[in-house]
């Protein structure tokens, strides 16, 4: 209690009372709740802070820095849309920072510039632009916060024509650990600038994004599903697809295979989208060959309603008594080979048998996606001044794929770590044959990489090395680093 009552303090004597949440305010058990994508983040903190602007994040940290080891052993994490894994957006011994009230977006029409609160979620920013007849690049589900997807790259329907959205940011304000507020751009702080393009929350906080925005357009999307049996066709024509030059550029992909414990089956769904509204893009003729075993789900959409899909997760939300588990051991990335995806297909349907044994075929999901990665992504964010994810090392096209289970049943916290380990295991397997013939490569994206990857320092060492520097210069004394420890930290590379 008295180190609650010490660290907390400090925010209290920083005239930030309104904005803190004790274990006694009626909101701090929905603050426990809320934002937490996974249930293995709903910790409880000593306290919440919400900062409502970049002044009070900055009273936040100053009064925070300045309480250093007088108030114990304590640790702080930051939070802005809460859609990252274990530890990465909140704690117990300590103070959680939560910045969803840093959640408004207005656009400059004379700049072509849009600026995004770090706590707005991606549904929200879209709706906003819209209603100025503009958009910007950014998460593919309403759901996602607009921080962590920012910070670590951010993979978008748009990606192939801007970059990743990282790429499309002009300027970042950042609060550094002293409580001074910078901006970071092309001109002023640069290194700080590039750095935070896919280095995460080295640095400081970032209250908000400036992007550059095109005009709106609606998109084309298209959902088909497909049975188990056409599995390797559908992996060969992701590799078709992830070929295509950048002529193709209006176009994006996304095959996710999932267990329907409805079904008891893997259902397989292709989102074919088109950015400029056109139907029957050439680009996914490889798909279109392919026979469906359910109605096609084809519609003009604008990007709230397609970020409002629910054909990005391939099934529907599951509504269950039992908060779900999610187990996921990472992000892999691999040299665009069929071998390598159709060795992805086999680890998955072996996963799905160990899990009917251990978990029966009603209590859980699963998920493996591919996502092609085109060398040109690479050259985009080059040409935009850089990031960190260092894809330009290698210019093989490339796929990433991600796959996990989703535990449902009353027994997920308990049967947990056995689930992940069979996870692990798959990836583990699919990381080694890919390097027996050559198709492994780096990167480990950071937005969907385990713990117990080295996201980081899978950018190659340039750029762990630019990222040590900026980390060194703009925190030297690495508060960011040890009393911030969720998520990929550069002093543990």
């Amino acid at each position: 209690m008295i180190l609650l009552q010490n660290i907390c303090d400090a925010l209290v004597a920083a005239n930030l009372s309104h904005a803190i949440h004790f274990p006694s305010s009626p909101l701090y058990q929905t603050l426990v709740q809320n934002g937490s994508y996974a249930i293995s983040t709903r910790k409880q903190p000593w306290c919440f802070v919400l900062p409502s602007t970049a002044a009070e994040v900055s009273k936040t940290l100053t009064a925070l820095h300045s309480a250093g080891d007088g108030a114990g052993d304590w640790h702080v994490a930051i939070r802005s849309g809460g859609h990252g894994g274990d530890n990465q957006n909140n704690i117990v011994d300590g103070v959680t920072i939560d910045l969803t009230h840093l959640n408004t977006t207005t656009y400059d029409a004379a700049t072509n510039v849009a600026h995004v609160g770090t706590g707005a979620r991606w549904g929200a920013v879209y709706a906003a632009l819209e209603k100025d007849g503009v958009l910007v690049t950014g998460g593919r589900e309403s759901v996602v916060g607009v921080g962590g997807l920012l910070l670590g790259g951010g993979i978008s329907w748009y990606t192939a024509r801007t970059g990743f959205a990282c790429d499309s940011v002009v300027n970042y304000e950042v609060v550094l650990a002293s409580g001074e507020i910078v901006n970071a751009n092309a001109s002023t702080n640069a290194d700080l600038w590039r750095a935070l393009k896919g280095g995460s929350s080295n640095f400081g906080i970032v209250t908000r994004f400036d992007l550059a925005a095109f005009p709106a357009e609606n998109l084309h999307m298209e959902t088909k599903t497909f049975s188990r049996e056409h599995a390797g066709e559908l992996v060969d024509a992701v590799a078709r697809f992830a070929d295509l030059d950048r002529s193709f550029r209006d176009n994006a992909v996304l095959l996710v295979v999932t267990y329907d414990p409805e079904k008891e089956d893997s259902v397989w769904r292709a989102t074919k989208v088109n950015t400029m509204n056109k139907a029957n893009s050439t680009a996914f003729d490889a798909f279109d060959r392919i026979p469906t075993s359910a109605p096609t789900m084809e519609k003009s959409v604008t990007l709230v309603e397609a970020a409002n899909s629910t054909a990005l997760s391939g099934t529907n939300r599951v509504a269950d008594d039992f908060p779900p588990r999610n187990a996921g051991a990472g992000a892999l990335t691999a040299v665009n080979d069929p071998r390598v995806l159709r060795y992805c297909i086999e680890q998955h349907e072996g996963l799905v048998a160990h899990m009917k044994a251990l978990l029966g075929p009603k209590n859980f999901t699963t998920i493996l996606d591919f996502q092609p990665i085109p060398s040109y992504f690479a050259d985009i964010g080059v040409q935009k001044g850089g990031n960190m994810l260092g894809l330009e090392r290698d210019s093989r096209n490339k796929v990433l794929f991600v796959m996990g289970v989703t535990l449902l049943g009353p027994n997920s916290e308990e049967l947990f770590p056995r689930v992940y380990q069979h996870v692990a295991a798959a990836n583990k397997r699919i990381e080694d044959f890919s390097k027996s013939i050559g198709s492994d490569t780096e990167l480990r994206y950071l937005p969907y990489a385990d713990s117990r990857q080295d996201a980081i320092g899978s950018y190659g060492k340039a750029n762990v090395e630019h990222i040590r520097k900026v980390a060194e210069k703009y925190d030297p004394e690495g508060f960011f680093q040890y009393r911030v420890p969720g998520g990929f930290k550069i002093s543990r590379v």
